[in-house]
């Protein structure tokens, strides 16, 4: 039992996770500068455009004016009760915890987009060129592909990343700026194709599971788009990713109404300005920008991935509705793809864990049980004892 204490005194000191609004919007909005909003120039000076996208989470595909505006479909169905108290603990969940609890928790930068946390006290060695990761061969290691939410802080990662540790598996964080995220030409897809550099030259680590958060979709998407391309070359490294989660994946046509609400929530006047230039910037910025967004989109909505899915998301959070989610998830079932969807009443975007702790890590563990993925890491770990 002791160590079935410590997972969940871990569990609990799982930070709440926000967008940072406040110290930035002091710096860069002036309410009393109102007046000018009636036109793009005035709007880019009083919101202030790097204030605009520190908290943009966002991404995926561009519908029409009537979607953009849409309201958000609302799930009534929830595959756990929110009352239900937690009971699912594996036997792998609590033998894994149970051995790597005590093992040290380092972080090793990989490139300033891709971080390694790991429980191994050994630093490797990077290969600037490939990426690959210079160290004695230990064998084949399980390994988590955490695509970040857009301004993630390292210290909230951290919780992630060490209840997957504590199970046995590496981890690395994908997360993009705010600047690579408007030119994906020269950010997002660079760091794309840097994920994929890492994924096909370190190939001891399988098998890969994928836990996305918020723009994350729209970075798997580009990451997909490449892989696609060659699929002779990159179909080794799709096989051995063996099943993904996807917490308030969300969608670029949530921004107009989600970005103005997160950044000024009790503010109307201020969310009809900011909602104003975001439209203008997707329409001013297509070639740029937004048609780089739509084909990760069609790509994430694509079942090129053909692994079970676990959807997390909530009724109330303006920018990774049910909605959305719910179109990709009936577009892979429809593939054969098994997904779970699990939609609460209320919670916040991208910190479903620290509203629903007990039923979030039932679910992941799950998930991970039924996908094969915690047999295999106990397997190998017996073996090493």
């Amino acid at each position: 039992m002791a160590y079935i204490s410590r997972l969940t005194m871990a569990a609990s000191r799982l930070c709440y996770i926000n967008s940072p609004t406040s110290t930035t919007l002091q710096k860069y909005v002036s309410i009393k500068s109102m007046a000018v909003f009636d036109n793009v120039n005035s709007i880019l000076k009083s919101t202030g455009f790097i204030a605009a996208v520190n908290s943009v989470n966002f991404v995926r595909s561009v519908s029409t004016k009537k979607s953009l505006f849409a309201k958000p479909q609302n799930c009534s169905h929830s595959i756990l009760s929110s009352t239900r108290p937690s009971t699912f603990i594996t036997p792998y969940y609590n033998k894994m915890a149970e051995f790597h609890s005590q093992r040290n928790f380092s972080t090793q930068e990989i490139t300033k987009n891709l971080l390694l946390f790991t429980n191994r006290s050994l630093k490797k060695e990077v290969d600037v060129g490939t990426l690959e990761l210079k160290a004695p061969n230990t064998g084949s290691r399980p390994l988590v592909l955490m695509m970040a939410w857009l301004m993630a802080k390292q210290k909230h990662l951290k919780h992630y990343a060490k209840f997957y540790t504590n199970l046995g598996f590496d981890v690395v964080v994908v997360q993009i700026t705010p600047w690579q995220l408007l030119w994906p030409t020269k950010g997002a897809q660079v760091v794309a194709a840097d994920t994929i550099k890492f994924l096909e030259n370190n190939t001891s680590y399988e098998p890969i599971v994928v836990h996305g958060f918020s723009v994350g979709a729209y970075e798997f998407g580009e990451i997909m788009l490449q892989m696609s391309e060659n699929m002779d070359r990159y179909s080794n490294v799709l096989s051995r990713i063996w099943c993904q989660i996807w917490d308030s994946a969300a969608d670029i046509t949530e921004i107009p109404i989600g970005l103005p609400k997160a950044i000024f929530p009790k503010n109307l006047r201020m969310q009809n300005a900011l909602r104003s230039y975001t439209l203008y910037h997707l329409k001013t910025f297509h070639s740029q920008a937004t048609i780089h967004y739509i084909r990760s989109s069609q790509m994430f909505h694509s079942t090129i991935l053909k692994k079970p899915a676990l959807f997390l998301v909530s009724e109330n959070d303006p920018v990774g509705p049910p909605s959305s989610n719910k179109a990709v998830s009936q577009n892979w079932e429809r593939a054969n793809i098994k997904v779970t969807f699990q939609c609460w009443k209320r919670s916040e975007h991208a910190a479903h864990f620290v509203k629903h702790r007990d039923e979030y890590t039932e679910l992941l563990v799950k998930h991970l049980e039924e996908s094969g993925v915690l047999e295999t890491v106990n397997i190998r770990e017996h073996a090493k004892l």
